[in-house]
């Protein structure tokens, strides 16, 4: 089966299940891991949360991500990241997107404007001290940001999908729209640092070269077997080594994590 390859259209991909899998006032925190020499080395953490508010007159998701390192590792390599999208709160289509990146002395902006009357998304980027890049790109359909399109794959029936099968999917990256993939590879159960362990759905996503990570499928999410379709573990290789998150704590989901197996 692994050879009859399923293309679903960007049109179809999320539309298979419109009911959202998380609530407003989710809260999920990871920990980010780094190996180093086969040792797995805590390096910071991931926080994620989820509400709707009013934003520019109309009902919204409010996505928002905040990384750090532990401050055990800021005088090695500190990180400070913030994402910010606001989402329409009916079709989920990404009306403004941020994301302030800190990395030791590096220092970057990218914001987007998501004007779906002129069919257009205002970029602008600043990085460093740099001059401030400028364009526009066209919208087309399905197109989401870095963090609207993590929600995204939560809303997926994985149940629905075979062992091998690839599900196209549309993102901004930076200052281009990509057409990408991930592929189902089945289901498979997760520990956590905690010892909790929890049946997932695990998936391969389609990365494209950049500054830490080289072209091709080394980014592996294993999502909660339940209605939450919550990831539990990320996983990818970077140019110097892997890194992963794993689940620590939730607050406020919408649906009891029943995937957890006792």
């Amino acid at each position: 089966m692994i050879g009859l390859l399923v293309y679903l259209s960007p049109d179809r991909v999320f539309a298979q299940n419109t009911d959202y899998p998380f609530a407003s006032g989710e809260y999920v925190r990871y920990g980010a891991y780094y190996n180093l020499n086969f040792i797995w080395i805590q390096s910071g953490e991931v926080e994620f949360r989820t509400d709707t508010i009013q934003y520019k007159q109309q009902k919204a998701w409010h996505l928002e991500a905040l990384g750090k390192s532990l401050k055990t590792f800021d005088l090695l390599y500190s990180v400070r990241d913030t994402f910010e999208t606001y989402c329409d709160y009916n079709s989920f289509l990404p009306i403004y997107s941020s994301r302030i990146m800190n990395h030791s002395k590096e220092y970057s902006v990218h914001q987007y404007i998501f004007d779906y009357f002129s069919g257009k998304i205002d970029v602008k980027v600043r990085q460093g001290k740099k001059p401030i890049f400028r364009t526009t790109l066209p919208i087309q359909n399905n197109t989401f940001d870095l963090l609207a399109t993590a929600y995204n794959f939560r809303k997926f029936d994985f149940n629905k999908l075979f062992i091998g099968e690839k599900v196209p999917y549309r993102m901004l990256i930076d200052k281009q729209v990509a057409d990408l993939f991930f592929r189902y590879l089945g289901k498979e159960n997760v520990k956590t640092r905690k010892g909790k362990i929890y049946r997932c759905h695990k998936v391969s996503v389609y990365l494209l070269q950049g500054d830490f990570f080289s072209e091709g499928e080394y980014m592996k999410i294993w999502f909660t077997d339940d209605n939450n379709h919550l990831p539990v573990q990320v996983e990818t290789e970077v140019l110097l080594g892997s890194v992963k998150a794993l689940l620590q704590e939730t607050k406020s989901m919408k649906y009891p994590l029943t995937s957890e197996i006792k």
